[in-house]
């Protein structure tokens, strides 16, 4: 009995067909998102709950990234340097003799087994 062999479609009309839609969901916009919304497919966002209104500031003062505005950055002095590079001295050294005291700690010797009583 012969079987009938499902007809496919051939490989560059399915890539036609999917450059036609992304490009048409590309142009869609707002009428596009209108119509998804009518019919259910898409949401509209929720207003925020009062607590996040109250603790997020309206005007947040930050730079957007890939902007060109520049803010002035205040620099820190000489002697602020200087006294952090005293402190990561101070931390490196206090490492250090914490390590050779654990190097040292390391190299005794491990105690004997025990012995077991003979009866």
């Amino acid at each position: 009995m012969p079987v009938a062999a499902p007809k496919t479609m051939p490989l560059p009309t399915l890539l036609l067909l999917a450059v036609i839609g992304m490009g048409a969901a590309g142009c869609a916009g707002e009428a596009g998102k209108a119509v998804a919304e009518a019919a259910g497919m898409a949401t509209t966002p929720q207003e925020a709950k009062p607590f996040v209104q109250e603790t997020r500031p309206v005007d947040p003062a930050y730079v957007p990234v890939g902007s060109v505005v520049t803010r002035e950055a205040p620099r820190k002095p000489v002697a602020d340097f200087k006294t952090m590079e005293a402190e990561l001295e101070a931390k490196r050294i206090s490492n250090e003799a914490a390590g050779n005291q654990a190097k040292a700690l390391g190299a005794t010797p491990p105690p004997a087994p025990a012995q077991l009583p003979t009866n």
